[in-house]
């Protein structure tokens, strides 16, 4: 089948009348207009429909040969649901998640402004992101937001509930290393997954690119010269301004600002709560009780054990993690001899970096989530935790049976490898935040 993937990019070309006397009821509404006609093999009906610009990209017989190859390798249709929107002074697209007998597709279409047909395309839906069944993308609008540091820019997506008024926010702290606003791997994005779930649900939801993803090379510059890099050069500098930029909005609630932080960023979510007074409270994703660096230790031994292969890399490391701890390492210590060949100054401040006793002390609110299956925090975190907090009355931890780190779920060991396998972030995980988000 060929795919019929004609770029957005030629939107702009053609010069199209600006689309924004379109709602999303009737982006909605057209777009299963034409998912039924599909359904009952309107081929010429739906061709009718296209702008007489792209006539030529859409035949009636080009339509009607996908379909069939479509039905014939998957089986009947069965039922549509949108799970995605964009809307531009150009284009308004929907794509639908189209059940079919056997397996799901993704159908695309764009209209402008007349409510003329601009694009179509048809996806293999375990080869893209797919929103789950619960994100109901007709409750909130996306918007690029670029907050600038310094001279690092932070370019990043705001999903905010369409309904007027202020809105509680939450900001996506992410994980360890270079990792993108949707927490990639490949079509797998649990960071996405939960800035639309929580969307959904009556919450503007922020999530960014981290400094390493864009600024790699000036990084480098500075690691050859042996420049401080800290978490707070990591992570907290770049937060800090964001809050102060997002506070300030007109849908933004400045009473109600959260971080969720993932990982490294859960690990530093007490300091933030204790930084700053905007925050509100805290949500600790799979975040580690234990220094970081016996955190790495462990991982080290599990995976020796479940990837023998990878011993003697699993060994190196593990000997810098060993010698990152030294409490009077110097700053000045060759890259090599540390994790990952970061700084020396990255692993002096979380050597002394009391988050145990920071949370423990915070009288803000806490939740802390951690999967049982989660082998880079493993239980021994969750239970230090638990034991951290049992008498902070704002303090709810919870253990999710079956979950990753990632938050996916699973019945074997978890590996790295896990990561890649298609999933989302299950449906109660995000019930769980939204309810406790409630609750403040």
């Amino acid at each position: 089948m060929k795919k019929l993937t004609i770029s957005l990019f030629c939107l702009f070309i053609f010069g199209l009348n600006q689309a924004t006397a379109f709602s999303y009821a009737e982006t909605e509404a057209k777009g299963f207009e034409i998912v039924k006609m599909l359904s009952t093999k309107q081929f010429e009906a739906i061709s009718k429909q296209v702008d007489s610009a792209y006539q030529s990209s859409y035949p009636a017989y080009v339509l009607e040969k996908d379909w069939a190859e479509l039905t014939g390798t998957y089986g009947q249709y069965k039922s549509a649901k949108p799970v995605n929107y964009e809307v531009s002074p150009y284009y308004h697209f929907i794509a639908f998640k189209i059940q079919f007998e056997y397996l799901p597709y993704i159908f695309n279409i764009s209209f402008n402004s007349a409510g003329k047909i601009i694009y179509i395309s048809f996806m293999e839906a375990h080869k893209i992101y797919v929103a789950p069944d619960y994100c109901e993308v007709s409750k909130f609008l996306e918007r690029k937001i670029t907050v600038v540091n310094g001279m690092y820019e932070l370019p990043g997506i705001l999903s905010a509930p369409a309904a007027p008024g202020k809105k509680p926010l939450v900001i996506i702290l992410p994980e360890a290393g270079p990792t993108d606003k949707d927490g990639s791997y490949e079509e797998n994005k649990p960071y996405k997954d939960l800035a639309w779930g929580l969307a959904s649900k009556g919450f503007a939801v922020f999530r960014y690119e981290k400094r390493s993803n864009n600024y790699g090379i000036f990084l480098l510059k500075d690691k050859a010269a042996y420049e401080k890099f800290t978490p707070r050069e990591d992570l907290l500098d770049d937060l800090y301004k964001i809050i102060d930029s997002l506070k300030t909005m007109d849908d933004i609630n400045p009473e109600k600002i959260f971080i969720l932080g993932h990982g490294q960023g859960g690990m530093l979510a007490p300091l933030i709560a204790k930084e700053r007074k905007e925050v509100a409270g805290v949500i600790m994703m799979g975040a580690n009780a234990k220094r970081t660096q016996e955190m790495m230790i462990d991982q080290y031994k599990y995976l020796s054990k479940v990837t023998p292969e990878k011993k003697a890399e699993y060994e190196a490391q593990t000997r810098n993690a060993i010698r990152s701890m030294n409490k009077k390492l110097n700053p000045l210590t060759e890259h090599h001899l540390m994790p990952y060949d970061v700084q020396a100054t990255y692993w002096i401040w979380l050597n002394q970096y009391p988050h145990l006793d920071i949370s423990k002390r915070l009288n803000k609110p806490q939740f802390v989530m951690h999967g049982e299956r989660d082998y880079q925090a493993n239980m021994e975190n969750y239970e230090l935790w638990k034991k951290t907090l049992e008498k902070n009355k704002k303090a709810t931890i919870k253990l999710y049976p079956r979950l990753n780190h990632l938050f996916y779920a699973g019945d074997t060991q978890s590996t790295y490898s896990e990561y890649y396998l298609k999933s989302n972030i299950p449906e109660n995980v995000i019930i769980d935040i939204s309810n406790w988000l409630s609750n403040q």
